[in-house]
């Protein structure tokens, strides 16, 4: 298998969303012809309250969408990071990081990855 054309370089890339309702919300989609590593994914709650998360994965290679976490408590006025540089997620061309909050308009979720070229995706 070909791997990315780490010669060329990468980008970092950051994607901030609010989750204003409680459906399924797309928060970072590699683009096509990228490979990526999720070296933060972050969720902060900006309520006083506990607020569920449920991360969801849809994984391109085999057309399936994955459920990484289910009603997983945020408590109020806090944060978490599910993947870290430390440990990191790595993606693929068409790979989509969802995810669903069990309150609207209280959890804001931040994605930190690195794209490589990878035209063989």
């Amino acid at each position: 298998q070909v791997m990315p054309v780490l010669a060329t370089g990468s980008k970092f890339r950051t994607e901030v969303v609010a989750l204003g309702t409680t459906n399924k919300t797309n928060v970072y989609t590699v683009p096509t012809n990228f490979s990526s590593h999720l070296e933060n994914l972050f969720i902060s709650n900006n309520h006083t309250g506990i607020v569920t998360l449920s991360l969801h994965f849809f994984h391109a290679d085999d057309n399936t969408e994955y459920d990484l976490l289910t009603a997983h408590n945020i408590a109020g006025g806090s944060y978490e990071s599910i993947f870290t540089v430390d440990r990191p997620l790595y993606l693929h061309a068409g790979d989509i990081i969802k995810c669903t909050a069990g309150t609207a308009s209280k959890l804001v979720v931040t994605t930190s990855c690195e794209e490589f070229y990878d035209p063989n995706r």
